[in-house]
């Protein structure tokens, strides 16, 4: 059992609840209806708070401070990329907060989604191919 199982997990239901969200990715659908993909984001939204709160309180502490210099300063640059991005996606789901908006520009909430999307992918897979990675070869117990 690798110590970052629990983040790999909820990377997967992020990906899961990402999924059903590109799913719902039709502009004549969300035009008449944003309301499933309002609940849909608000769904992929609660995953992601907790996952970030999850690393910023757990994750990050441990291995910023890990005497392997090169741990730390991998897990200070993911922490300090993750801000930007974090304030970005708040920005997003704020701007999509209600049906109303989704259903009022359904063609920017797509091309908008798309972004956010690839962006989460991306950062998902760098944080389990590098991040991770790390965090599994040095000692220690399984981040609970």
């Amino acid at each position: 059992m690798a110590r970052t199982d629990r983040f790999r997990q909820q990377h997967n239901d992020l990906l899961k609840a990402a999924g059903d969200l590109q799913a719902l990715l039709n502009a004549a659908e969300l035009s008449k209806d944003g309301s499933k993909a309002r609940t849909c984001l608000a769904s992929l939204m609660g995953k992601l708070v907790l996952h970030l709160t999850s690393e910023d309180q757990v994750l990050y502490p441990e291995l910023t401070a890990s005497k392997d210099a090169a741990v730390a300063a991998l897990a200070r640059r993911f922490s300090t990329e993750m801000q930007s991005t974090t304030k970005a996606v708040v920005a997003y789901n704020e701007k999509w907060g209600t049906a109303s908006a989704i259903k009022a520009n359904a063609p920017a909430f797509i091309d908008e989604t798309k972004n956010v999307l690839r962006i989460l992918a991306d950062r998902i897979k760098r944080e389990n191919q590098e991040l991770y990675a790390a965090a599994d070869k040095i000692d220690g117990k399984a981040f609970a």
